[in-house]
């Protein structure tokens, strides 16, 4: 039943677009986190964490055709957030209907987990030593972390240890043309990464439809987003930037109230 169960699991969320999907053994993954960022510490007895995501532009495309035309990007409007909610609630509902008890988990929450580093954990790349992203075998930065189900025991029984990092490690011999696409030299070349200077870049009406960075990687160079896409998230992160940096009308906004 646990097999058949995950491969239904699987198939229904890839028909939506979320054509990434691991399952991730929880007290792994905890022993290597802060006790705030445990999924554990977020829902007591989890065993088994149900990680989806998706690659180049099938949820987009999913997504799109589902909801219809999009309006233009705003603060308050979050069509891909909410079309990744529902579409994870359908699987979390499939996994009640067997009696398996789980709560939802996305990036955006208040209190979630590192999902960076858990779709590592998840075998869904290895995040890159020089800008800190993660980077998949074949779709390379064109990924996106949807959501996280923190299930109650382990219904599929033992989890192998699905991560990359040992067999996949595509920055080492790269001659790194990211560092050099950035306009203002966001991150060095060895890790350390100065966001601020984007946000403040950004802020000024530059980079105003896609990342240069992104666009300079050669992994999953073929995978890229589609324009309206890449052009839809880019703004998103500018909202996030500003709000967390205190730019424009953020200034007025008391810094715990931002961040």
């Amino acid at each position: 039943m646990s097999s058949s169960l995950l491969a239904e699991l699987q198939a229904q969320c890839n028909q939506a677009g979320l054509n990434l999907f691991g399952i991730v053994d929880a007290a792994r993954f905890d022993a290597a986190q802060p006790a705030e960022g445990r999924a554990r510490q977020l829902q007591p007895g989890c065993g088994t964490i149900l990680v989806l995501g998706s690659g180049g532009s099938s949820f987009w495309r999913h997504m799109v055709s589902s909801h219809g035309p999009l309006r233009a990007p705003a603060p308050d409007y979050h069509p891909v957030q909410e079309f990744a909610v529902a579409q994870t609630r359908t699987a979390q509902a499939l996994l009640s209907a067997q009696g398996i008890r789980s709560r939802l988990v996305q990036p955006e929450d208040r209190k979630t987990l590192n999902f960076v580093q858990l779709g590592e954990a998840a075998g869904f790349g290895t995040v890159s030593p020089v800008i800190h992203i993660l980077l998949h075998p074949r779709f390379g930065p064109w990924i996106s972390l949807r959501a996280a189900l923190l299930l109650e025991g382990m219904p599929f029984g033992p989890i192998d240890d699905a991560s990359l990092q040992d067999r996949f490690q595509p920055c080492c011999n790269c001659e790194k043309p990211c560092i050099s696409a950035c306009p203002v030299g966001v991150h060095d070349g060895f890790g350390a990464s100065d966001f601020s200077r984007c946000a403040h870049h950004r802020h000024a009406g530059n980079c105003v439809t896609a990342c240069s960075v992104r666009r300079a990687c050669p992994v999953g160079a073929a995978e890229r987003f589609v324009a309206e896409e890449e052009a839809h998230r880019h703004a998103y992160s500018l909202f996030a930037m500003q709000k967390w940096y205190g730019l424009g009308s953020w200034r007025f906004v008391p810094r715990f109230l931002r961040q």
